[in-house]
């Protein structure tokens, strides 16, 4: 067992949530302890996009350029194709940029995406060693393999933690407890939360991991190889996805109604998914629901949530360990400063409001993919070898361009989700929209409570690479004086941004309070008559009174 036996924050689960959690600690110096009862990374290649708003966040922390030269190879298009099956006819595709495009500046997604950093296709089987990689560099940070929390309770200030290894069992303590531990998660029973939601959102999954060296030469051939393919056959349908481009496959099937999973047989799937026999080697066979469930809560006291052990559902368009990537964010940086003594409590509180509603439209979002996508390409004459079945193909391959476009282009997800009636923002009261409007579409806003936009700077950088770590105020014109004192009256660690010139998209203001996590905070023309006010808000430091005024927000 690692010592000492008390740390600040421990951190229990070291998959990507967990992981970036650590790493959002260590980058503030924070004694973070992180439980892992796998001995090593996961061999599940459960989640295969990195998606934009991630990529952010790890460009911040300075590993999103080894995180996009892993995966498939550099030069590998990452289409998704729609196909009757993976050797015959084609549906449509939408197409994506290879990694080494995104890096030599010439991919179109840089000039449609409004972000410094597209999303990106890699398996959580690469993702990772990684990030453990790269929080195993923080000296403030270790992570503890082959231990398994038993039990977790809260007494007073302290966390007692009960962990398992080699047989022996521990008692750790802890100022913070974080569950980053999955569906089944022990933090979340420890506390007593509740996954409220659907229990079975959509029909059941078959998944087969497997290698193919036929099959890799297959894809060799090919003109112009995908990442993804949905392949939609006679009596069975689901997706496939190149892991490395060397390989290694995952193949997804939906187990039709009144078939038991276990009586659907996976060399059936893959005959379907592949169009024919192939040589290959099964790796790893897992059956299982798709669910859209939400934790009734993400924190009692000291004892918090995030990733899966928060909210799980349908791993449709990257959704899930992207949104848990976000609760990491989200609540490192609070941790930080509550340990630091300039945060309050009001900042958990800020956590769990914020990332639950983001939470729950995100799962509705996903569902909304599956059921859009449920009865499209069910007719048999699709796969015939004559006129009827080429008309058929033509109509579904425009169909699915038109609706599932929102899976792939998931701007208004990945960038839009905003955060409404937050102790954790300044904003006048809340219009009365939701968490997301629209999956594929989003407005650059500097409103708070919504994701600071991007912008180039003319000397090529990103203005993401000027924000400070902590609270960054953003001025395109105006006086900082009030910030910066009331700041350091407070103890609020601010760095102050000066764009020279630079205009942000969406409504103008000429000062902008940017949060650690490139949320909005606050807004306007000119300072609040309350300075000292608006940071308490924002540190959570603030007694429960009336709201601060913004003048424009």
């Amino acid at each position: 067992m690692p010592a000492p036996s008390h740390h600040s924050v421990i951190v229990v689960g070291a998959g990507p949530v967990g992981l970036t959690l650590a790493a959002e600690l260590g980058t503030r110096g924070v004694d973070t302890l992180v439980l892992e009862q796998n001995r090593g990374t996961t061999d599940n290649p459960r989640c295969n996009t990195t998606n934009a708003r991630s990529m952010e966040y790890f460009r911040r922390l300075g590993v999103a350029d080894a995180i996009r030269r892993a995966g498939l190879p550099l030069d590998h298009a990452t289409d998704v194709v729609y196909c009757t099956t993976l050797t015959s006819w084609e549906l449509t595709r939408f197409r994506f940029s290879s990694a080494q495009q995104i890096l030599d500046g010439s991919a179109p997604e840089l000039a449609e995406w409004p972000t410094p950093e597209p999303q990106h296709r890699i398996s959580q089987i690469f993702l990772e060693p990684i990030l453990e990689e790269h929080v195993r560099g923080y000296r403030s940070v270790a992570i503890a393999r082959g231990h398994r929390v038993v039990g977790v309770v809260e007494r007073g200030e302290t966390v007692e933690v009960r962990v398992e290894a080699d047989g022996v069992e521990t008692v750790l303590t802890a100022d913070y407890f974080v569950g980053c531990d999955g569906g089944a998660s022990t933090t979340r029973r420890a506390i007593g939360a509740r996954l409220e939601g659907d229990s079975r959102a959509a029909e059941n999954r078959l998944s087969i991991y497997f290698r193919s060296a036929e099959l890799a030469r297959e894809f060799a051939a090919a003109e112009r190889p995908g990442w993804m393919y949905w392949w939609y056959g006679p009596h069975l349908k689901g997706s496939f996805v190149q892991l490395d481009g060397a390989g290694l496959y995952l193949c997804h099937a939906r187990v039709p109604e009144g078939v038991a999973p276990e009586d659907l047989d996976e060399d059936e799937v893959l005959r379907a998914a592949l169009g024919r026999e192939m040589e290959l080697e099964k790796i790893q066979v897992v059956r299982w629901t798709p669910r859209r469930l939400v934790a009734d809560r993400f924190r009692d006291g000291r004892i918090l949530l995030a990733g899966d052990a928060a909210h799980l559902w349908l791993p449709l368009g990257g959704f899930g360990m992207n949104t848990g990537i976000a609760d990491a964010v989200g609540l490192g940086w609070r941790l930080a400063a509550l340990l630091a003594g300039w945060g309050g409590p009001e900042l958990l509180t800020a956590y769990e409001v914020e990332r639950r509603s983001v939470g729950e439209a995100t799962s509705r979002a996903a569902l909304k993919i599956d059921r859009d996508m449920a009865t499209i390409a069910r007719d048999p004459a699709l796969h015939g070898d004559d006129a009827e079945g080429a008309r058929l193909r033509a109509e579904v391959g425009a169909l699915i361009a038109e609706i599932d476009r929102q899976q792939w282009h998931s701007q208004g997800v990945q960038f839009g989700s905003r955060y409404a009636g937050s102790p954790g923002i300044v904003a006048d009261p809340a219009s009365g929209r939701g968490a997301i409007d629209r999956i594929d579409r989003y407005e650059p806003t500097v409103t708070a409570g919504s994701r600071f936009p991007h912008v180039w700077l003319p000397d090529g950088r990103s203005v993401f690479d000027l924000l400070g770590r902590d609270f960054t105020l953003v001025r395109a014109h105006g006086d900082v004086d009030p910030f910066v004192d009331a700041a350091a009256r407070l103890g609020v660690p601010l760095t102050v941004l000066d764009l020279d010139g630079t205009s942000l998209p969406g409504e103008p203001s000429r000062l902008v309070l940017v949060r650690p996590d490139m949320y909005v905070g606050w807004s306007g023309d000119t300072a609040p008559s309350d300075v000292d006010g608006l940071f308490r808000a924002l540190a959570g430091t603030r007694q429960a009174g009336p709201r601060i005024s913004s003048a424009a927000s």
